[in-house]
């Protein structure tokens, strides 16, 4: 079975990061049981955030089977957010 994954790198102090995860709780109900929503604090977990090469926050990166599907950085609307989550679903 594959392993869709989305991880948001915030910091507590950026407000767009504030609104992505309004966002993204509300696409964690959509897609519950179809993808694993991680969040990391960038500033708490920099050696992660810098494995992954996060200058800006938020950053989303999905993957599928740990592999890099997507990645935004910055703030990311809500609609086009789950267009990419589905699209990731049924890559092969």
């Amino acid at each position: 079975m594959s392993k869709t994954v989305l991880t948001d790198f915030y910091t507590k102090a950026c407000g767009h990061c504030q609104e992505q995860a309004l966002i993204l709780e509300e696409l964690a109900e959509v897609f519950a049981g179809k993808v694993e929503f991680r969040m990391v604090d960038a500033e708490k977990d920099w050696k992660l955030a810098e494995k992954y090469v996060v200058f800006t926050v938020p950053t989303l990166i999905i993957e599928r089977d740990g592999e890099m599907v997507e990645r935004f950085n910055g703030f990311v609307p809500g609609d086009k957010l789950e267009q990419v989550l589905k699209e990731a679903l049924v890559r092969p």
